[in-house]
C-alpha cells in the first residue's frame, strides 16, 4: 500500500511539473495571439475578402505576424547578445519555474538540429546497478550527473561522479526519458550495445 502512494505521490507531482510551466507558455501564447489579433484588424479590415478557406483573414494575419515574431526572435537567439541574456535569465529566474530545465532540454532536441542541450544521457554504477542518468555539467575530469526518478524523469536527485565512471550513451534525450517512463524498457540493450563498441574498439 506504502508503495502505492508514494508511485501515486510521485507521479502526480511530476505531472504538475510538467503541467505548470505548459500552462504557463500557452497562457503566453493566447496572449500574444489576442494582442496580434488586435493590432492586425486595422490592415485586414481594407482588404476585400473575410475568409481564406472557411478561416478568417484576421486569424490567419496573426498566425503569420506570431511567426514573423518567432522568425525574427530566433535569428536574434543566434547572436552573442541574445544568448547572454538567456543565460543571465536562466541563471537567476528562470531556474525557479518548476521543470524548466526539463523542458529546455527536451524542446532543444524537438527543434533544433544543434547539440545544443547540456542534457547527455549516460549510465553510472550506483550499489552495483548500472543506472541511466544525465550529464548536466562536466569539467576535465568530473560530470555533474542528475538521477531520474522512474516513471518521472522530470524529478530525482543529483551527484559528482568522476567522468572515466559515467559511459555516455549514443542516443538523444527522448529516448532516454521513454525509457524511464517505461520503468528501463529497451535500457538494457542500450548499454549493451555500448559496452560491446567499447569492448571492440580496446581490441
Amino acid at each position: 500500500m506504502k508503495k502505492l502512494t508514494n508511485f501515486i505521490r510521485i507521479t502526480i507531482a511530476g505531472g504538475i511539473l510538467f503541467l505548470v510551466p505548459v500552462a504557463a507558455i500557452v497562457f503566453i501564447m493566447a496572449k500574444a495571439i489576442s494582442f496580434l489579433y488586435r493590432l492586425s484588424k486595422p490592415i485586414t479590415a481594407r482588404l476585400p475578402f473575410e475568409n481564406v478557406g472557411g478561416v478568417g483573414v484576421n486569424t490567419l494575419m496573426s498566425i503569420v505576424l506570431l511567426l514573423l515574431s518567432c522568425f525574427l526572435a530566433g535569428i536574434f537567439m543566434k547572436t552573442k547578445l541574445a544568448k547572454r541574456i538567456i543565460q543571465w535569465l536562466e541563471d537567476r529566474v528562470l531556474v525557479y519555474v518548476p521543470g524548466y530545465s526539463y523542458i529546455r532540454a527536451r524542446s532543444t532536441e524537438w527543434f533544433s538540429d544543434e547539440k545544443t542541450s547540456n542534457w547527455k544521457p549516460a549510465s553510472i554504477f550506483v550499489d552495483d546497478n548500472e543506472v541511466i542518468c544525465f550529464v548536466i555539467d562536466e569539467t576535465k575530469d568530473y560530470c555533474s550527473i542528475f538521477l531520474p526518478s522512474a516513471p518521472t524523469p522530470s524529478s530525482g536527485s543529483i551527484c559528482v561522479r568522476k567522468k572515466e565512471k559515467v559511459t555516455f550513451l549514443p542516443i538523444k534525450v527522448s529516448e532516454a526519458v521513454s525509457m524511464i517512463r517505461q520503468f528501463g524498457k529497451g535500457a538494457s540493450s542500450s548499454i549493451e550495445k555500448v559496452k560491446n563498441e567499447v569492448f571492440e574498439n580496446r581490441k
